[in-house]
């Protein structure tokens, strides 16, 4: 069962698509001060809260973090009546789970808030359509895209050619064969690849090849 506090000047507009759901239990609250949120909090043991974006005259997103940084907090939703640039920037630094512009909901249209509830209570997202972008915009500014450079592989050239030759199953005397070498030399090549490698035996070093793709 989740459990949802719907702390809202008009609670009616969102519990009206909650009502009736079987897995979702909804309770309201209009508070006039702080103390009547963490009351609904304790007394209700909420897994959800949808918050006004303007509550107790003050600004909602910081309420919200207020929560999110409570004692077992509830996945936040926040709920605004109209897109405020940097709002969900600010929402998400608080600690936000959703973020939903839903000015349409009063005729019967807006988000489908039983899906809103679930995805935020088993610890998903959701974020309104006009607020994903800016979010977007915000990672891009911060954290430029660097591709991933490949793997280096501690190896000589030389060890490469024994390894691709042992992974494929050549025995140390065919190695030798096939590259001019001292059979020695290719259990001295072997060897020290098991050591770099931290590797314990030719079946090991051979999966260690096919791995990154050498044959």
């Amino acid at each position: 069962m989740i459990r949802v506090l719907l702390i809202l000047s008009c609670p009616g507009r969102v519990g009206r698509q909650l009502a009736g759901e079987a897995d979702i239990e909804v309770r309201y609250r209009t508070p006039e001060t702080w103390s009547d949120v963490v009351a609904a909090l304790e007394e209700f043991a909420p897994s959800v809260v949808v918050l006004d974006r303007d509550v107790l005259g003050t600004d909602g997103v910081t309420v919200a973090g207020d929560l999110a940084r409570a004692g077992r907090p509830p996945a936040v939703v926040l709920l605004a009546g109209a897109y405020r640039p940097g709002d969900v920037v600010l929402a998400a630094k608080a600690g936000v789970r959703g973020y939903v512009v839903d000015s349409a909901a009063d005729s019967g249209g807006g988000s489908p808030w039983p899906a809103v509830v679930r995805a935020v209570a088993a610890g998903g997202g959701w974020l309104a359509p006009v607020a994903v972008g800016e979010l977007l915009d915000e990672f891009r500014t911060r954290v430029p895209y660097r591709p991933r450079e490949p793997p280096r592989i501690p190896l000589t050239d030389r060890e490469l050619s024994v390894l691709r030759l042992v992974a494929q199953g050549c025995s140390n005397l065919e190695v030798a064969a096939e590259l001019g070498l001292s059979q020695s030399t290719v259990k001295t090549h072997v060897s020290r690849m098991l050591a770099r490698l931290d590797l314990r035996s030719r079946t090991q070093l051979a999966a260690f090849a096919r791995d990154l793709g050498i044959v």
